[in-house]
């Protein structure tokens, strides 16, 4: 034994009062020792390292005498399959020659997420070539009594805890993110990476990104990350409506509750924030600095208790620059920004996008789900895309509707989609005025006639469906044969 190991068998605190009698690699529990003192104690599984196996025998029996459970480990090959196998809370290792064994080992654990803490037990020479303030480890100094490394236990279980909880809320987040954000680009991944980054804040975050390309979507994961599904979401959609209009949903009117105060607790999703007035840009910095708003008609200073995420398809620095956008709304906005990458930057989500697209529709309208052909694929790959993700959506819920077989080929997208540029320009003998009415009569058959589920599945007005079914030769509403089937071409 060395000089340490010696410094512990001074005085009542001795580890030899602890010792069991035989020598095991099995767990150590409080079945084979006397129970530990009535104490409240954190409780866990503790690792011990040592490569002399009396010794670790001996710190195992101490460490289950401070009420912990012990399993003893004499190599770093057979710690790494511990900590691989099960979970510690804590890893002592006695009298490493240097901490590069411990930092490979907590490098394993983490990568392994597992939120083991580690506390090393050095020699009495060993020590002064190991560092005073460890950032990996704790270190307790020699002399090295059952106080000591209770203590040392008690923090180190304490702290993993912490961590493991740490790790379940991120595998819940990432959850929620996966679930908002298909695809498995590295695009993508970078971009979950980003949501999960804002999340962990209540800042107010800008999400840009093309028409199309989803910026909603994100900052609905944003949302749900940070807040939770149950949590309010209240949008403004600020491109279609006036600067007072927007103020009366934000601030209120003396009558309704303003946007700001119906948001508390969850989030409040400015679209187009590029859309409002200058004057109303100014008032929501002040609200971003001060985190106050008064009501409309009122003096009253409330708190700010929803989260911003605001969108723009604009470039806002640039606005900013040319004095289209408030300077200092643009500096606070930037500050946690997201930039939505487009669909061509990310042709790797194509298929995962194409297949939920495809699963949805499927679900929406009670029918088999299309298989995509090897040929669709490529040709889905080959498009640029100008309209990114909801381009996407709209070719195959156009294909959905116009054809009922299981398998969506090449030449019903080439329907929809535009050949790229120096491929065979050869037409599909049908117009833009013929593909309209294919479409309007495949939906009107599907749904037996019915003009309110048919407008509704084409997001069109009843009157303007029934004015192209006259145009169509259809009898007007309620005559006769004006619900017949099958008269689509």
């Amino acid at each position: 034994m060395t000089v340490a190991r010696l410094s512990l068998r001074a005085g009542n605190d001795s580890w030899t009062g602890c010792v069991p009698t035989t020598l095991s690699h099995n767990p150590i529990t409080m079945s084979n020792l006397s129970p530990p003192p009535a104490t409240v104690r954190l409780t866990g599984r503790v690792a011990v390292l040592s490569t002399d196996p009396a010794a670790c025998q001996k710190l195992a029996g101490v460490i289950v005498r401070l009420g912990f459970e012990a399993e003893a480990f004499h190599s770093s090959s057979e710690l790494q399959a511990g900590l691989a196998r099960e979970p510690f809370a804590a890893c002592v290792i006695d009298e490493p020659e240097t901490l590069t064994l411990v930092q490979q080992t907590e490098s394993f654990a983490r990568q392994n997420g597992r939120p083991t803490q580690f506390v090393v037990l050095p020699s009495l020479g060993s020590r002064t070539h190991l560092p005073s303030t460890p950032t990996t480890c704790e270190i307790l100094d020699p002399p090295h009594t059952p106080d000591k490394l209770a203590r040392a236990l008690f923090a180190a279980v304490g702290r993993a805890r912490l961590l493991a909880e740490n790790f379940q809320l991120r595998r819940r987040l990432e959850g929620r993110v996966s679930d908002e954000i298909i695809g498995y680009s590295q695009a993508t991944e970078h971009l979950r990476g980003e949501v999960r980054a804002v999340a962990e804040h209540s800042r107010p975050v800008l999400v840009s990104g093309e028409t199309g390309s989803g910026t909603n979507i994100v900052a609905r994961s944003i949302h749900a990350a940070r807040s939770g599904a149950h949590a309010p979401l209240i949008r403004i959609r600020c491109g279609v409506l006036s600067s007072a209009a927007i103020e009366k949903e934000l601030f209120g009117d003396g009558e309704s509750e303003p946007r700001l105060a119906t948001a508390a607790g969850g989030t409040l999703l400015l679209d187009d924030i590029d859309g409002i007035s200058i004057t109303l840009q100014q008032m929501l910095a002040e609200l971003i600095q001060t985190g106050h708003y008064s009501p409309a008609g009122t003096t009253e200073r409330r708190p700010l208790e929803a989260r911003l995420i605001v969108t723009s398809h604009k470039d806002l620095k640039h606005l900013a620059a040319t004095g289209q956008f408030d300077a200092e709304l643009c500096e606070l906005l930037c500050r946690d920004s997201i930039a939505v990458p487009p669909l061509r930057q990310r042709l790797d989500d194509i298929v995962p996008l194409a297949e939920h697209f495809l699963a949805e529709h499927a679900a929406r309208e009670g029918t088999p789900v299309k298989r995509l052909t090897l040929s669709a694929v490529d040709r889905l790959k080959r498009h640029s895309w100008p309209g990114n993700v909801r381009e996407l959506e709209n070719v195959l819920r156009n294909c959905n509707a116009l054809d009922e077989g299981s398998e969506l080929s090449v030449d019903m997208l080439d329907t929809w989609v535009e050949r790229p540029a120096g491929e065979d320009a050869e037409q599909s003998g049908m117009t833009l005025r013929e593909m309209e009415r294919k479409l309007i009569e495949a939906t009107f058959n599907r749904y037996g006639g019915n003009r309110e589920l048919t407008a509704k599945a084409l997001k069109i007005g009843l009157r303007t469906l029934s004015g192209k079914l006259r145009e169509y030769g259809y009898p007007p509403r309620g005559g006769p044969g004006s619900n017949r089937k099958n008269r689509a071409a």
